[in-house]
Formats: C-alpha cells, sequence, structure tokens
C-alpha cells in the first residue's frame, strides 16, 4: 500500500510539473508541499479516481453504442435496437453511481485538505510573535483564509480531470485508430497548436490570479477596518469617503477579475474552434469514404474500408469527446496556475514566516515566580529599525511596585513587552527570579505573569468566559469571588448576569466595565507577577476610581509594574523611572523625584494644573 501510495504521488506530482513555469523556481516545491496535504488520503483519492476514470470510460464507449444504433436503424434491425436502448439504460445507472462516487470521495478530500489547510495557517499564525502582527494587515491575514483556502479546495476537487481528461482521449484514440488511422491522423493536426494554446493561456491566468488574490486582500482589509472603526467613522461623519474607497477597490477587484475570466473564457472557444476543423475535415473525408463504401455495397462490391454511417457518428462523436476533455486539460492547467497562486501566498506569507520568539530545544519549565525582575543592560529595536531602548538597568524586589513614567514614544511599553518575551532583545538580559526568558518555556512564563492592558480586549462570549479566560477550569465560585474583587458588582444588575453575551470586543460594556472584567481576569490566574499598562488612562474619574481600587487589591503582595500615564495613580509607587528616548533618566519615590525638579516634576505639574482647570 505505501508503495502504491508514493506512486500515485509521484504520478500526480508529474503531471503537474509538466508545462512548469520555468520563470517560477518555487512552483515544484510548492507543489510537493501541497502533495504531501493530499497523501494521508490516498485511499479516498484512488476510489474517486477510480469511478472518475469508469465515468469517463462509459462517455468514450457510448461512441460505440451510437455506431451500433445508427447502423441497427440503417439496417432495420429492431430487435437488435431495442436491446442496444436497453443496455444503454444500465449503462446509464452504472455511470450515475460511478459519477456519485467519484463527487462524494474526491469532494470528501477537498473539505480534509482545506480543512487541515485551516488548522495549520490559525495554529502557526498563534505560534508568531507580535512584530509579525505589527507588519501584516489584518485583513491580508484574513484574506488568506476566506479567499486563499478555497482556491486550494477548488484545486482538490478538479483532481479528477486529472485521469477524465487523459483516460478519454486515450480511449478515444484506440477506437478512432481501430476504426481508422488513416482518418485519425488526419483529424489530429492540430492537436500540438491546442496544447500551445492551454500553456499560454495558464501562465497569463497564473499571473492574474496573482493579482486577483492581493486585491481580494485588499478588500478584506478594508472591510475588517471600517468594520472595527465603525464608531469613528460615524464619529466623524466619513461614511461617504470610506464607502468610496471601499467602491474605488472594489472596482479595480472587478476589473481584475474580469482580465482573469476573460483570458478562461478564451481557452474553450479556441480549443472547440481548432478542433471544428478537425471535426469538419474528418466529416469530409470520412463521409466520403462513408458514402463510397455504401455505394459498393450497394452494387454488391467489397468496400474499401469498414467506414460506414455509424462508423462516421462514432468518429465525431469521440473527436468531439477529444476536444472537450483537451479544454478540459486547459481548465486542470488554469486551476494549477490558481492553486499555485493561492498556495505560494499560503505558504510564503504565513506558513513560512518565523517567529521572532522561539523556544530553545533545551527551555525548562519556568519554577513558581516569585517576583524578582531584573533588566541587565538591555538595549532593544524593532527588527531593523533603529534602537528604541538604550542600556536599560534596573531592579524590582517581589513584592516591590514600580512605576514607568515618560512621554509618548520614550519606550514604557516596550520594557512591559519584552517581560513576557513578545520580543526578544538585541542586547543584555531580562531576567525572572535570576532565570533569563530566553531559557524558559513560553507558557510556563506568560501563565504566571498577569496583565491588563490600556485597551481591554473581551471576547464575544459571555462575561463569565471572559473572566476564566485564563483559567478555563474555574469554578463558578472563583469567577464570581475574582469579580467582585475587581468592583465588578455591576453583574448583578445586569438580566442575565455572569452570563450575559459581552458583544464582539464588549461593545456592550463600558471602558470602566470592560476593564473591571480584565482585572478580575487577572485575579483569577492569581500571578505572582503583575504588569499594567496604562489601565486607567482612558477612563473617566468615576470609572478610574472603582477600577483603581480593584487594581489596588490586585497588587497587593504582588510585584507590580505600573505603565503610568497618570500620575496621581502612582503616587504610592516603592520606585518611579522616568524614561525619555528610551533611557531611564530619574529614578526614585514620587517625592524624591519633585525635589530634583527634573522631567518628572514637569509632567506632574502639568497634569496637576490640567485636573485643576477641569
Amino acid at each position: 500500500m505505501r508503495a502504491l501510495q508514493n506512486k500515485y504521488i509521484a504520478t500526480i506530482s508529474k503531471i503537474m510539473s509538466k508545462n512548469k513555469d520555468q520563470n517560477d523556481p518555487d512552483t515544484a516545491r510548492i507543489q510537493r508541499r501541497l502533495l504531501e496535504y493530499l497523501k494521508p488520503h490516498t485511499a479516498n483519492i484512488i476510489i474517486g479516481l477510480i469511478c472518475a476514470a469508469g465515468t469517463s470510460g462509459i462517455t468514450a464507449l457510448i461512441a460505440v453504442g451510437i455506431k451500433l444504433a445508427v447502423n441497427a436503424l440503417i439496417n432495420g434491425s429492431v430487435g437488435r435496437l431495442n436491446f442496444i436502448c436497453i443496455v444503454v439504460v444500465f449503462v446509464f445507472i452504472i455511470k450515475g453511481i460511478l459519477g456519485y462516487g467519484q463527487t462524494y470521495f474526491l469532494s470528501l478530500v477537498a473539505q480534509r485538505v482545506t480543512t487541515k489547510l485551516r488548522e495549520d495557517i490559525f495554529t502557526h499564525l498563534h505560534s508568531l510573535s507580535l512584530s509579525f502582527f505589527n507588519q501584516k494587515r489584518t485583513g491580508a491575514i484574513m484574506s488568506t483564509l476566506s479567499n486563499d483556502v478555497p482556491v486550494i479546495q477548488n484545486a482538490t476537487m478538479s483532481l479528477k480531470d486529472f485521469i477524465t481528461a487523459p483516460s478519454t482521449i486515450i480511449i478515444s484514440f484506440v477506437l478512432l485508430f481501430s476504426t481508422s488511422w488513416r482518418l485519425t491522423f488526419a483529424a489530429i493536426i492540430l492537436v500540438p497548436l491546442m496544447g500551445f494554446v492551454v500553456m499560454k493561456i495558464g501562465r497569463r491566468i497564473r499571473r492574474i490570479s496573482d493579482l486577483v488574490q492581493i486585491k481580494l486582500a485588499d478588500m478584506t482589509n478594508i472591510t475588517q477596518e471600517t468594520v472595527s472603526g465603525v464608531r469613528i467613522i460615524k464619529s466623524f461623519a466619513t461614511e461617504a469617503v470610506e464607502i468610496n474607497r471601499f467602491s474605488e477597490e472594489n472596482e479595480k477587484t472587478f476589473d481584475t477579475v474580469i482580465k482573469g475570466v476573460k483570458k478562461s473564457a478564451q481557452l474553450r472557444p479556441i480549443i472547440e474552434f481548432l478542433g471544428s476543423f478537425g471535426i469538419a475535415f474528418v466529416l469530409f473525408l470520412g463521409g466520403n469514404e462513408a458514402a463510397y463504401n455504401a455505394k459498393l455495397i450497394n452494387e454488391h462490391l467489397k468496400p474499401i474500408s469498414n467506414m460506414n454511417a455509424g462508423g462516421l457518428m462514432m468518429f465525431v462523436f469521440l473527436l468531439q469527446n477529444i476536444a472537450r476533455s483537451v479544454s478540459d486539460v486547459g481548465n486542470i492547467n488554469v486551476t494549477r496556475h490558481q492553486a499555485l497562486a493561492a498556495a505560494a501566498r499560503i505558504f510564503h506569507e504565513i506558513l513560512d514566516q518565523k517567529s521572532d520568539v522561539e523556544e530553545k530545544e533545551n527551555a525548562i519549565i519556568m519554577p513558581p515566580i516569585k517576583g524578582h525582575v531584573e533588566f541587565r543592560d538591555v538595549s532593544f529595536s524593532y527588527g531593523d529599525g533603529p534602537m528604541v531602548l538604550h542600556h536599560i538597568n534596573f531592579e524590582v524586589k517581589p513584592g516591590e511596585i514600580v512605576a514607568i513614567v515618560g512621554l509618548s514614544g520614550a519606550g514604557k511599553s516596550t520594557i512591559a513587552d519584552l517581560i513576557p518575551r513578545f520580543y526578544d532583545v538585541q542586547k543584555g538580559q531580562v531576567l525572572i527570579d535570576g532565570i533569563d526568558v530566553r531559557d524558559v518555556k513560553l507558557e510556563s512564563l506568560r501563565r504566571q505573569i498577569g496583565i491588563v492592558p490600556q485597551e481591554t480586549w473581551l471576547f464575544a462570549g459571555t462575561l463569565r468566559d471572559n473572566i476564566a479566560y485564563g483559567k478555563r477550569d474555574a469554578t463558578d465560585e472563583e469567577v464570581m469571588q475574582a469579580a467582585y474583587a475587581a468592583n465588578a458588582y455591576f453583574i448583578d444588575g445586569l438580566p442575565e448576569k455572569f452570563n450575559t453575551i459581552v458583544g464582539d470586543r464588549g461593545v456592550r460594556l463600558s471602558g470602566g466595565e470592560r476593564q473591571r472584567i480584565a482585572i478580575a481576569r487577572a485575579i483569577l490566574m492569581n500571578p505572582r507577577l503583575l504588569i499594567l499598562d496604562e489601565a486607567t488612562s482612558s477612563l473617566d474619574a468615576s470609572s478610574e476610581a472603582l477600577v483603581q481600587e480593584a487594581l489596588d487589591k490586585l497588587m497587593k503582595d504582588r510585584t507590580t509594574i505600573i505603565i503610568a500615564h497618570r500620575l496621581s495613580t502612582i503616587l504610592n509607587a516603592n520606585r518611579i523611572l522616568v524614561m525619555e528616548a528610551g533611557r531611564i533618566i530619574e529614578t526614585g519615590t514620587h517625592a524624591e523625584l519633585m525635589k530634583q525638579g527634573g522631567l518628572y516634576s514637569v509632567l506632574y505639574e502639568r497634569q496637576f494644573r490640567a485636573e485643576i482647570v477641569e
């Protein structure tokens, strides 16, 4: 069985590699990778293709029935004609059964392949670091799943054509040669020209398919942006602008798709037009030959060949079958080029992407965190960009609360992102309890760190689901206690309480309510190390008071690093680090920094005056 599978895969690979675009060195590699997805389903593919071969064989053999029926009709053989009619009924029943098997088994394979492909894409996306998502548009990623994968599915369904078209051509040619080899040679003069047309149009369609997928990704990106930012769009009354932007991109996509449609639509008419010359030539030669034979038979003389009216009808029918199958071969080439274009995007833009943050082979499980954090001469840049952190050195002891402040772009949030190893430093070390974060398994590290971000992300489920997101096995009592500890008492006033659906991104909740749910989520995880990234900066005074009270409960007896925007919220921090242009320029308590009269005091006085004005 293994040998049969390998032989099958090699055969399909050889067929797919034929007429390969020599300008694309990745084509063969992409095809091999696609075929790897077919290997586990070899048995179903073979069954489906056997059914397909049977169907094409029956279609070709129908020509023999046509010949016999026409001759029986001309000769007045009513009994033979009736028998042929009964046989035709049973033949089409068999053909129907084989057609069902062909469709079912190949559809099963297509669905399995695309399901696996989607799963691989989704799994790989979640293995990539944040830098990948910072560089890629969300719409482009979504387009891969919604537009590129279905192209592969369609190509998998067309596997039957790899068997039906060639087998129909072969069987038809055998029958043609058995009838009249001279006439057969006369009929296939234009076949090389047909092959050239198929190759030429197929290559053009490959290039257009690349553009189509890019345009579809652009449209998906615009749709995703506008749906996510609908509040901003309505706030600025820019609906017309966005509609116009979408319409322009939609029209560009339409134009590109139509180019592909034009090329695809050219294929069958050109093939059939060329084929019509062969059929006309056969009718001329074969018709004259059949007529001459009929004349000789009527004169009781020996005919010059076996060609008769029935044979001529069979010949023309078989030629039509060949022309149709050659056109199908052309469609195979079109579908192949479309699939290669989609696969190139799937592999190159997602599955071949490497994470900037990878676990070492000998990575250890992070022991229970005590909360000692140290940055030791850390310098960092995003990719090949300029350095955003320069020689950062500081230490946070277990249970300490350390705040990091500074102007926008100073590097505060970057420091917060390096602790759970969302990015890797270019120089220096980030240590937790004396262990370099690059030496431990990511999951064991991140599950012990609680993060409350500025922009809270809630999933479109229930309140309970969102609170228990990091601890799926939490009991109802644990979820309830975490919610109340986060001052999320508003839940009791909701009709469905903890079973309330929060909507996409928590749209049914206020900013303060969403933030308290995020705090409850962190409390339930019970982390020893806590990172608060400007958790109250976007809240009003009333919401901030409730959230700050919840945060005070959360920070108790935990090592806490606060990225602060409102300096009034960090007055009680054990230490405050002041950053400017990626460097720590001041360190001390609130009182010490105010006495120094540096950047911190300037920022504090500025905010204090602004609050008095308000």
